[in-house]
């Protein structure tokens, strides 16, 4: 089967510690093409041109204003924006249009409703082509939440032959914006334990990580001040930092005034495989965000076989309660994070072996690519 992926989230670098949920696209698309399918992906051109494609799947890359720009910080409100998101969906339908005229393409999925929904529907809409939507979270909780955008969210989902969400909380929120059912389908990425050597052997202190963006968000100005606190409380851990983001400065200034040097090393990103490997030599990755779904960095620890310390956000609470795999605490609680990770370290990363191997079957990257492949009648 011809299989195009439409998505604005794509890594054009074999390493991009970046591209966030784009590795995920990239390693599911892979999976695709595992099983003797032909996949065409259609992303934008972030300014650095449109030159890697991984082993079986074809990339092209459309012009658009924005060039590395992260569509989730347009403003609709704002002209220039407003022109560069018409103009992404121009570009992108174009070039859609182009790759079926070609060659005709047998299904669409969009990775996400907004943009990639309105861009597949305008292929449907010429050429009946059926499509199906993964909705990742901002297509659902920021444009489904704008007036003049949640109906175009909900056409884009009412017309899709198959639509997904990659958590709990998202798929009811989609199935209120659409009226249609929406199935649970988890994001994870291509996660080995083979071949990653640990960073280190000594285990007379736990060792903590964060991996994600320098962001209000994320919750890395809670992180810090957590960390202190339990440093303050006689906690002997070390907290290692991987990410960047708009926060980037501020958290060093932070860092530096808590006096936290000797105890919280602060990285910038880092390719998959460092990532990987430091993540798998942790005892314990943390997730302190304000907001979240299932961050793709919570699947990846489970199947590397860390446990996690994260928020009552999204669904990593409800998760983590069913399997305990961590901890939960709550959303911007210092003092809260701060005892769960003495609590961590009085008990150590064992206690949750048996819950982190089980909860970590669920994100299965190659269960879930057949799956859709199955849900799409091209299951082999």
């Amino acid at each position: 089967m011809r299989i195009a992926i439409v998505t604005s989230s794509y890594p054009l670098a074999e390493i991009d510690g970046a591209a966030a949920a784009g590795l995920f696209v990239r390693d599911f698309a892979h999976e695709l093409a595992k099983n003797n399918h032909e996949i065409h992906i259609i992303t934008q051109d972030k300014g650095e041109g449109c030159s890697y494609s991984p082993k079986g799947v074809t990339v092209h890359c459309f012009k658009w204003p924005g060039k590395g720009r992260p569509l989730s910080s347009l403003n609709p409100w704002n002209p220039f924006d407003a022109f560069a998101g018409f103009r992404f969906l121009k570009s992108g339908t174009r070039e859609l249009l182009s790759l079926h005229e070609r060659s005709p393409v047998d299904h669409v999925l969009a990775m996400w409703a907004v943009p990639g929904g309105i861009i597949s529907g305008a292929l449907r809409k010429e050429h009946n082509v059926p499509y199906s939507v993964w909705c990742l979270g901002s297509d659902i909780w920021t444009y489904g939440k704008l007036p003049m955008l949640r109906a175009v969210v909900s056409n884009v989902l009412q017309g899709s032959t198959n639509r997904y969400a990659d958590g709990l909380m998202l798929k009811h929120d989609a199935e209120e914006i659409s009226n249609r059912p929406i199935e649970f389908l988890p994001s994870s990425r291509a996660v080995f334990r083979d071949g990653l050597a640990p960073l280190g052997t000594d285990r007379q202190s736990p060792r903590f990580q964060f991996v994600g963006r320098y962001d209000r968000v994320k919750g890395v100005d809670v992180l810090l001040q957590a960390f202190r606190r339990y440093i303050d409380k006689g906690g002997s851990g070390t907290l290692h930092m991987i990410g960047g983001g708009a926060m980037d400065q501020e958290v060093r200034e932070l860092h530096k005034g808590l006096n936290l040097t000797e105890r919280v090393e602060i990285s910038g990103y880092a390719d998959g495989d460092e990532v990987r490997a430091r993540v798998r030599s942790a005892d314990c990755l943390l997730i302190p965000s304000r907001n979240e779904s299932i961050p793709l960095v919570f699947s990846d620890a489970l199947q590397l076989g860390t446990p996690v310390i994260a928020s009552d956000v999204g669904d990593m609470g409800d998760l983590l309660r069913q399997t305990p795999a961590g901890i939960v605490v709550q959303p911007e609680d210092v003092d809260g994070l701060a005892q769960a990770l003495r609590a961590f370290e009085q008990t150590g990363p064992e206690l949750y072996a048996a819950e982190v191997n089980s909860l970590a079957g669920t994100f299965d990257i190659t269960q879930t690519a057949k799956r859709f492949l199955s849900d799409i009648g091209a299951a082999s």
